[in-house]
């Protein structure tokens, strides 16, 4: 991991996998008591309204300011403009 991010606080943050797990953990507790599924378009509604009303319980990741450093590292073209100076540069 400390390869991949770009700060202290991304590796310190993206190295569980609470960030992944929490927003699954909302959405089992909201369509627990569902038990008849009619079909996949009923899923979808009901994973996506789960999903939505998770969100409004998330808190900023650690380092979200930095977040473009971690998008140049993995993705080098979808950063035009980047001059890495010591290891760290904004976008210009």
């Amino acid at each position: 991991m400390d390869a991949v991010a770009a700060t202290r606080q991304q590796c310190r943050c993206l190295a569980t996998t609470n960030i992944s797990e929490s927003p699954h953990a909302g959405v089992r507790i909201r369509t627990r008591r569902v038990t008849h599924w009619q079909n996949g378009n009923m899923v979808l509604r009901w994973m996506a309204s789960a999903f939505l009303r998770t969100e409004r319980r998330f808190k900023k990741i650690m380092g979200y300011r930095d977040l473009w450093a971690l998008e140049a590292i993995l993705n080098p073209a979808a950063v035009p403009n980047l001059q890495l100076a010591a290891g760290h540069a904004r976008p210009r």
